[in-house]
């Protein structure tokens, strides 16, 4: 009976509508007390509904599936879309190839000139071609018969009104500086302001003090919600740009979702989601699955930080602390992962130099899209 029950809420096949996500689980769970208070099932079957693992099921429902709406609309949040803007897209993008306009075309076409008339915009020919020299501007509107006497055109606002005989009357005419001023937007939705780090850490040198590093593409599941903290020591003051003062700042400004990996999910149904994928655009050290070796995944690079395994290691995700409650351990989300990476780890290292003790290797993260909210108890249907 729990195997059925995962498998109506783990199916995409019902309306994902917001109504039905809260409002399946509440009707399924209605059902089958309504079969179990009234015995309407065999004893076997009415003890698999009253087993634990059912109502775990049933409860998990209840909370995540509504919740999977809810993410979905709102991350990446700004902070995610802020790194995507300064260190630019990592994702994989499509690019469908068409056939291009000279491939189509059989033969070339070549227009020789004739004389020196021109024709307007509106189809009127004139007899002298429009210069700089000869004062005109080459505007058609000063050519066609809609303005004749070369002025200047200017909107104006006018108001119809129909009258009690169903006629059309023109109520009113706004000259150009009043529709000007009646066209004029009564909020800022049209002004464009691309995201930036300022609102939410302020003056921060993030840009300076960290880089892109390693970037998967992968399913992972939610194994740890932590808020922020005020207990994170302050580094000391140093000449120039810190990272770990750059980081203190980051995790006492924002929470921390760590994510561990959830590898072969769906047990293949789509294999090209099953296994995390190192994209291209990756720097840094990753390990290779099923071996002991390791691999670059674009220039050499001989950092400080260990190679990254992907079926085994756990990141930590930066998130606003105002949808922090969106998150909840088990759940599963298919992303675009995009290590934080200090500038330190990117550089080569003099291997004569002595490693320093007791270094941090643990690296923030961002998530550049998310494309999937799975729920923690998602089986595959096959």
């Amino acid at each position: 009976m729990c195997f059925y029950v995962v498998a109506g809420f783990s199916g995409y096949e019902y309306d994902r509508t917001d109504a039905n996500l809260t409002g399946a689980p509440i009707l399924i769970r209605f059902f089958l007390r309504f079969l179990v208070d009234n015995h309407i099932l065999p004893k076997r079957e009415e003890n698999a509904i009253k087993h634990e693992s059912t109502r775990r099921i049933i409860e998990l429902a209840l909370k995540e599936l509504p919740l999977t709406s809810k993410l979905a609309k709102v991350w990446p949040d700004d902070f995610h879309g802020a790194c995507k803007v300064n260190w630019g897209t990592k994702a994989e993008v499509y690019v469908f190839k068409g056939v291009s306009p000279e491939e189509d075309i059989g033969a070339e076409i070549n227009v020789e000139p004739t004389a020196e008339v021109t024709v307007s915009g509106w189809g009127n020919s004139t007899d002298v071609t429009d210069t700089p020299e000869s004062g005109n501007d080459g505007n058609p509107w000063n050519k066609s018969p809609w303005n004749k006497n070369g002025e200047a055109l200017s909107p104006t606002l006018v108001t119809l009104n129909v009258n009690e005989d169903g006629e059309v009357e023109v109520d009113s005419e706004v000259p150009a500086s009043g529709a000007d001023d009646m066209l004029e937007p009564e909020n800022d939705w049209d002004i464009f302001q691309p995201l930036g780090f300022f609102p939410f850490l302020g003056p921060t040198a993030l840009p300076l003090t960290h880089a892109t590093g390693i970037i998967e593409s992968s399913v992972r599941r939610i194994k740890a919600v932590i808020p922020p903290s005020m207990n994170i020591n302050k580094s000391p003051v140093t000449t120039g740009p810190s990272a770990d003062a750059v980081e203190g700042t980051v995790k006492r400004t924002f929470g921390i979702i760590v994510f561990e990996p959830w590898v072969n999910w769906n047990k293949g149904e789509e294999s090209h989601l099953s296994m995390p994928r190192i994209l291209e655009s990756s720097r840094g050290l990753v390990k290779v699955e099923n071996a002991e070796d390791t691999k670059s995944t674009s220039a050499p690079v001989t950092g400080t930080l260990p190679p990254f395994d992907p079926y085994k290691d756990d990141i930590s995700v930066i998130i606003d602390p105002a949808y922090i409650d969106l998150f909840s351990v088990g759940m599963g989300c298919l992303c675009t992962w995009v290590q934080l990476a200090r500038i330190e780890d990117l550089e080569p290292q003099d291997p004569n130099k002595k490693k320093k003790k007791n270094v941090k290797t643990e690296r923030l993260w961002y998530v550049e899209e998310a494309l999937r909210v799975i729920p923690s108890y998602y089986t595959y249907l096959g």
